[in-house]
């Protein structure tokens, strides 16, 4: 019935200002070859299905601007969609793939590329090609280090490395000028750079569950920070310069080693939610006592006097 129901929506397209087709949810367990001939198609949706093999004629679909192949069984993506040169938005999250393709980095249009939840243990550098770029996806996989070539993706406003093997932050992302939310929660980082400091429009940065040590000061820089997650790391100071993120509305540094909150916390008006929860603080200093009983959400876990 699904195999019927996909060849149904397919022959729509016999008419060409139908230029979309969903063939979500399906069970379809391979691309129906009557597809490849619609090359007016701009749109193509083949989420939750149960595909496991892309073919070359996928690339004779040259108008395709959206593609998704979210949860399937793909364990592997030909080279050949790397003319599918007008994308501006992929999807391969949620399948069996181990690597990504070099010829990714000639998809020049791309804006949206999600590779979440595989098994890739690297990034080509070729990724670092695509200056259209602005959202990268590549959490939940096997990935152990972030090429230099990343650095390159001026246009970039979010990077998702969430829950990989990442050991370290190289000090080229520094270079994301436009980067709104970095996202490495989960992974074996030991060390913040200083390079870091100098993305300025970042809004959001995840470091949880981690091995950190320390917080740089160059953290301070970043006025237009809203939410710093840095709980479950090995944290055992807050450095004075967080006072001067006036932007930030949460603070996240539960399960850390830290003994003490220093009084520059007080300048952080905004402040709306702080977690310090499962440390070494055995109470607060006087003069931040007003302050801390004015934050909206405090979670806490000592009993002050």
């Amino acid at each position: 019935m699904t195999q019927e129901e996909a060849l149904r929506r397919i022959e729509r397209l016999i008419n060409k200002k139908v230029t979309g087709l969903n063939l979500s949810g399906l069970d379809l367990k391979e691309l129906p070859p009557e597809i490849f001939k619609y090359t007016h198609l701009t749109h193509l949706l083949l989420d939750s299905n149960q595909i496991t093999f892309i073919p070359d004629a996928m690339s004779q679909l040259s108008n395709l601007q959206l593609l998704n192949l979210s949860n399937n069984q793909i364990t592997s993506i030909p080279e050949a969609l790397g003319q599918l040169s007008n994308l501006t938005r992929l999807d391969f999250s949620r399948n069996q793939l181990t690597s990504i393709p070099e010829a990714f980095g000639q998809l020049s249009n791309l804006t949206w590329l999600d590779l979440g939840g595989n098994k890739i243990t690297s990034i080509p550098e070729a990724l670092g090609q695509l200056s259209n770029l602005t959202w990268l996806g590549l959490s939940d996989n096997k990935i152990t280090s972030i090429p230099e070539a990343l650095g390159q993706l001026s246009n970039l406003t979010r990077l998702g490395l969430n829950s990989n093997k990442i050991t370290s932050i190289p000090e080229v992302l520094g270079q994301l000028s436009n980067l709104r939310w970095l996202e490495l929660n989960s992974n074996q980082i030991t060390s913040i750079p200083e390079a870091l400091g100098q993305l300025l429009n970042l809004k959001g940065l995840y470091l949880s569950s981690n091995d950190i040590t320390s917080i740089p000061e160059a953290l301070g820089q970043l006025s237009n920070l809203e939410l710093l997650c840095l709980n479950n790391n090995k944290i055992t100071y807050i450095s004075e310069a967080l006072g001067q993120l006036p932007n930030l509305t949460g603070l996240c540094l539960n399960n850390n080693k830290i003994t003490s909150i220093p009084e520059a916390l007080k300048q952080l008006s905004n402040l709306a939610w702080l977690d310090v929860h499962n440390n070494k603080i055995t109470s607060i200093p006087e003069a931040l006592r007003d302050w801390f009983e004015n934050i909206g959400e405090v979670i806490y876990d000592w009993v002050e006097e």
